[in-house]
């Protein structure tokens, strides 16, 4: 039997709002704005890995992710491993960066915080439900990560987008998986 809750529905596209305190979050934003020495990934996306932050940004992250770890058992009822703090990395979507349609195949569930909302565009857009999300700073958004759950982001038109995003693996799944979308 399927559990209900992995079937195709947007009500499987979760919102979580206010994640950490102000505080939390004021140290959070105001440390990855201040980063001057991003990578630049193949996709053209702003990188930074968490084995180059101070340990209470890295707590920071951890304490995100573990609340969002906690929404996926719950919320979809199912048995997923546990990240490694050290795989936390923070992203960076430049002004006029948009990411074309895709499906995300690094994990079975998707997990994207964000860190501010004061740019224009960079909403992540489901188009097969017809469901456009620009969620707010200090919030994240859970999906199940395959083919049901095609996504975009589109451009951003206005300052840069920080994020930082982790996928989530069945328990005794792979952590291995290549780390591309599929394309249609």
């Amino acid at each position: 039997m399927i559990n209900s809750n992995l079937e195709k529905s947007v009500n499987n596209i979760q919102i979580t709002e206010n994640v950490l305190s102000e505080e939390e979050h004021k140290q959070l934003l105001d440390y990855t704005i201040g980063i001057d020495s991003w990578e630049t990934q193949p996709w053209g996306v702003k990188f930074f890995v968490s084995k180059n932050m101070p340990d209470e940004i890295v707590n920071i992250l951890e304490k995100v992710f573990g609340i969002a770890y906690k929404k996926c058992v719950d919320f979809y009822g199912v048995d997923i491993n546990f990240f490694k703090k050290q795989e936390i990395p923070l992203i960076k979507f430049e002004q006029g960066y948009s990411m074309h349609e895709h499906a995300d195949t690094a994990g079975d569930f998707a997990v994207i915080y964000y860190i501010n909302d004061d740019y224009e565009g960079g909403e992540i857009n489901f188009m097969d439900y017809d469901l456009k999300v620009k969620p707010k700073a200090n919030s994240f958004i859970t999906f199940p990560s395959n083919a049901d759950y095609w996504h975009e982001v589109l451009p951003n038109t206005g300052k840069e987008r920080y994020s930082s995003t982790l996928w989530f693996h069945f328990t005794g799944s792979s952590p291995f998986r290549p780390r591309l979308g599929l394309t249609r």
